[in-house]
Parts: structure tokens; sequence; C-alpha cells
């Protein structure tokens, strides 16, 4: 008996040891983002003209921005928190669950024309990033693409405050 004691105290020991470490838990991911206010950080990363006329002067590669908004109870941000300021956007098609996201927004700029944005990213619970595309589309000269990279976390869980924006 003693043996048998023994033999199974060192299967035991031996098992112990040889077990490895438990895999840290993800957070889970909510089925739609969570509604709050956001601060989001965009960073330029290319920006182009596409209709070989220079380049507007408002932003330059390398730029950051910080803007904060809100996302609703429905998931969806306001259009204010992805848009550049001064435009009025709608959400098209805006598609927000289950970690990812893409959201269009249809914008019109005063005096100049239209500029169409795209959103693809992924959120958690703490907030979301991904890569914004816009494209212009002006009657005249100007045309453009802007390539921003965006980072958002979660402030707060209710919205406070009107949508704003500041260079950082």
């Amino acid at each position: 008996m003693k043996r048998y004691l023994l033999v199974l105290a060192a299967g035991t020991a031996i098992a112990a040891c040889s077990q490895e470490a438990e895999a840290p838990k993800q957070a889970a991911i909510p089925a739609s983002l969570p509604a709050g206010e956001y601060e989001v950080t965009a960073t330029v990363t290319s920006l182009a003209s596409t209709d070989k006329t220079p380049l507007p002067t408002f932003t330059k590669e390398g730029d950051r921005k910080t803007t904060r908004g809100c996302v609703g109870a429905d998931g969806l941000p306001a259009a204010e928190l992805l848009a550049a300021k001064g435009d009025t956007c709608q959400l098209q098609n805006p598609y927000a669950r289950s970690g990812r996201m893409n959201v269009t927004l249809d914008c019109d700029r005063t005096g100049q024309g239209k500029v169409m944005a795209v959103l693809d990213g992924k959120y958690t619970a703490d907030g979301f990033t991904g890569t914004v595309t816009s494209t212009s589309a002006f009657p005249g000269p100007g045309d453009y693409k802007l390539v921003e990279e965006i980072s958002a976390r979660k402030v707060a869980d209710q919205c406070t405050a009107a949508p704003t924006s500041a260079a950082a």
C-alpha cells in the first residue's frame, strides 16, 4: 500500500510540473460598440492628389488630431466623431457587430463639394481602432485621397459634451 501511495504521489507531482501555464483570458467582445463618450486620435498616414492639382493645405502626412464625441445606444458612432471639422455628414450602411466595424460617411463640405469617408476597423469594450480612407469629389480642382489611422478609447459611459475637435 505504501508503494502504491508513493507511485501515486510521484505521478501527481510529475503531472503538476508538466502542465502548461494557463493562457491569460481575453476580454469578451461585446455584440455592439458600447454607448458612451469616446476620444479619437487620428494620424494622417497618406495624402495624395487624385486630379493632379496641388493638395489642399488643411493637413499633411504625420498630422494628428483628437476628437471627442458619442457612440449612441444603437452602437454606432456619431458622424462628427469621424468626419473632418466643418463637414456635414450622414452615416451610410453602418456595421458594428461582434468586434468588427465598417462605417461609410457621405459628407458635404460647404463651398467645395462631396467627401466620402470609410472606416474599416475593430472594437472592444474599451474602444476601437481602424483606418479611415476619405476621397473628395469636388466640381473644381483639389480632389484628394486621405488615409488616417485612428485609435479611440471610451472615456465615459454617458455622452456629456457636444463633439469637439482639436489639433494635437
